[in-house]
C-alpha cells in the first residue's frame, strides 16, 4: 500500500456521530492521497467498538484505554500517521475547501512548520484562530474585549484576516504540520490535558527554527463549543493549562524567536 500524502488525526469523545460528518466532508473535498485516523477517548466496550469500525471502514480507528485528554489523543494519532503532512483537526469541524494549497505550500516553503486555514463559523463569520501569544496581560484583555462587546470572538486589532501572514500561533482546532516539524518537537505536551497545547505546540515549533503561517485561501468550518466561557470546571482546566504553558515558557513573552520575513 502506497502511503497517503497527508494524515489527518481527528480526536473523538462522545462524538461518533460528528466525527462521521467531519470524515465525510473530507472524502467529498480531499484531492490528494489521504488517511484519517480517529483516535476516540471515549472508552467504548469491545462490542461498540466493533460496530463503530465496521461502519465505517476507510478509517483507522484507535481506541485508547484512558481519556487522557486532548494531546493525549492526537499524539497517539500522530505516532502511526504515515503521511509526510500532518493534520491535527476536531471532530467539530467541516471542510469547505481541498487542502492541496495548504500541502503545495509547504512543499514550497521549507521554512514553514505549520500552517492553518480560515476557520468561519456555521453563519460564515471570521474566527479569531490565529493570535499573538498569550500572557497574563492579553489573556485578560480578551476576557474584557469578550464581555465588554458580548462576543466569543475578540479579533486581533490590525490584523487583515484574508491575507497570507505568519504568526505566533493559530488555535489546534485545525493545524497542519510538516513531518520534519512534528520529528523536531516529539508532537504536542500530553501536560496538557485541554487548552494551551496548540499554542505550546507552535511555540516549540518556532524554537526548532520554522514559522507558522495563516492562510485564508482555504476555509473550514468551526463549530467551537468553547465550554471554558460557561462551565467553572473547564475554567479551571483553562486557567491550568495557562499557568503551566506560562511556567515553561515566561509569563512576560517577548523571548521567543521573532517572526521571520517570508515572500508570501
Amino acid at each position: 500500500m502506497s502511503s497517503p500524502v497527508l494524515s489527518i488525526v481527528i480526536v473523538e469523545y462522545k462524538s461518533i456521530d460528528e466525527a462521521n460528518a467531519c470524515v465525510e466532508a473530507l472524502c467529498r473535498k480531499i484531492s490528494i492521497p489521504f488517511e484519517v485516523i480517529v483516535s476516540s477517548n471515549s472508552m467504548y466496550t469491545e462490542a461498540q467498538q466493533g460496530s463503530i469500525t465496521n461502519a465505517r471502514q476507510n478509517v483507522r480507528w484507535l481506541f485508547n484505554a484512558r481519556n487522557g485528554g486532548f494531546a493525549y489523543a492526537m499524539n497517539r494519532g500522530l505516532e502511526v500517521a504515515r503521511g509526510n503532512y500532518l493534520v491535527i483537526m476536531n471532530s467539530d469541524c467541516t471542510l469547505l475547501d481541498d487542502l492541496q494549497p495548504l500541502v503545495s505550500f509547504l512543499e514550497q516553503h521549507d521554512e514553514v512548520g505549520a500552517i492553518a486555514p480560515q476557520l468561519r463559523a456555521a453563519d460564515g463569520e471570521i474566527q479569531d484562530t490565529a493570535r499573538p501569544y498569550v500572557t497574563p496581560y492579553s489573556f485578560l484583555k480578551r476576557l474584557f474585549n469578550r464581555f465588554r462587546k458580548k462576543t466569543v470572538c475578540v479579533m486581533e486589532e490590525g490584523m487583515d484576516y484574508s491575507k497570507v501572514q505568519t504568526v505566533d500561533w493559530v488555535i489546534g482546532a485545525f493545524i497542519m504540520a510538516t513531518r520534519k516539524a512534528y520529528e523536531a518537537t516529539n508532537g504536542l505536551d500530553e501536560e496538557f490535558f485541554m487548552y494551551a497545547e496548540d499554542v505550546d505546540w507552535c511555540t516549540r515549533i518556532r524554537q526548532q527554527g520554522f514559522e507558522i503561517v495563516y492562510y485564508p485561501k482555504v476555509a473550514v468550518e468551526y463549530k467551537g463549543t468553547r465550554r471554558a466561557r460557561s462551565s467553572w470546571k473547564y475554567k479551571k482546566i483553562f486557567l491550568k493549562s495557562h499557568l503551566h504553558y506560562w511556567n515553561k515558557f515566561g509569563f512576560i513573552g517577548g523571548s521567543y524567536p521573532k517572526r521571520k520575513n517570508i515572500a508570501l
